[in-house]
């Protein structure tokens, strides 16, 4: 299933395979079948659960421009109205910090929504200086005939949600990662020269690792840096031993992960302050998508010689507009990209 969101308040669900079957028509019909749920603002971002006890979570997270975070049913196998979730219990004991009647809640918009990779436990963080650990479980499938709520929706599903941590910064909260098979969550806040790496075995302990190099770790911590950290992207083999960031200064830098170690950067884009930097890596670990401010394209880096080997644009079949976000899976030679010219295309093997 391809999830995606945009200005129109709508997250999309659809079943991208369904589009390469036999005819011509086939991708249209994909896009005809697909699923279309109001989350009731602009979907900045959305991200799938992964695991709960050894099973899928059937739920997907879309991170609105409101600050709340909606929480939604994606089997297909589903009959219910409505698939937007609510907590389990929405009595005044369960309007607390950061979960309220609609569910998880920021006090300005989403910037990022990641799942851990071993537990049912959901990051998210926003431009008001906050990231929130919520724990999602119980999902409650049957629907419910309550009155309506105030987007004029019934028969919601139930899901329970707990915040288990919640932190504060100075800035922006830019990107975030989980680590460690999620005992870790690494964060970047916008102003700060450094990354943090927050260990959630030991009551979320803060260590901070420059990203000026290893020169600045040798005596003086340099506070000063020329970039902020839009996108964090661990690499999906070694046990996510290296960490890709892009920036808004048309860098992608590859650092060995909770060391201030530079292994590669990554030039030959442009991206500044004005734009939204994406990176995913390949499924082997030997190259690392990336957009441009620039050009409607996907460029294609080698990390060992640290070049750009291949540009993914319009003459291959490409977007005709800037690209918006990347996402790579871990499992295949399969990446997604979604653009500002309305589409979603699907690149299969031999990128």
């Amino acid at each position: 299933t391809l999830a995606t969101g945009g200005a129109d308040s709508c997250l999309n669900l659809c079943r991208w395979g369904s589009a390469l079957a036999p005819g011509d028509e086939s991708s249209v019909k994909a896009v005809n079948d697909a699923i279309n749920i109001s989350c009731g603002a602009p979907v900045i971002c959305a991200s799938f659960a992964q695991v709960n006890q050894g099973r899928g979570l059937p739920i997907v997270a879309a991170g609105c421009m409101d600050g709340s975070v909606r929480l939604v049913h994606c089997g297909f196998d589903f009959c219910g109205s409505e698939r937007i979730l609510k907590p389990e219990s929405v009595g005044s004991e369960r309007v607390v910090n950061g979960i309220n009647e609609r569910g998880i809640r920021h006090g300005k918009y989403v910037k990022n929504v990641v799942w851990s990779p071993n537990a049912p436990i959901v990051a998210t963080a926003s431009a008001d200086g906050t990231v929130q650990l919520t724990k999602v479980g119980n999902m409650d499938c049957v629907m419910s005939d309550d009155d309506d709520d105030d987007d004029g929706n019934n028969n919601h599903g139930t899901v329970s949600m707990e915040v288990i941590q919640s932190m504060h910064f100075d800035g922006p909260v830019e990107s975030i990662c989980f680590l460690d098979d999620g005992d870790t969550l690494c964060c970047y806040v916008r102003g700060t020269s450094y990354l943090s790496y927050f260990d959630l075995k030991d009551g979320c302990k803060q260590t901070k690792m420059s990203l000026n190099g290893e020169s600045a770790g040798t005596g003086c911590f340099d506070e000063h840096v020329s970039f902020a950290v839009l996108s964090l992207n661990p690499s999906p083999n070694n046990g996510g031993k290296y960490l890709a960031a892009a920036t808004d200064t048309s860098r992608n830098i590859i650092l060995e992960t909770r060391s201030e170690r530079i292994v590669r950067n990554l030039y030959g884009h442009k991206n500044d302050g004005f734009s939204n930097p994406k990176i995913a890596w390949s499924s082997s670990g030997q190259y690392l998508y990336g957009n441009a401010q620039d050009e409607s394209c996907v460029c294609v880096w080698d990390i060992a010689s640290s070049s750009i080997v291949k540009r993914l644009d319009v003459g291959m079949g490409g977007h005709s507009g800037f690209v918006r976000d990347i996402y790579s899976s871990r499992n295949t030679d399969t990446v997604a990209t979604v653009s500002f010219d309305k589409s979603a295309k699907v690149w299969l093997r031999g990128l």
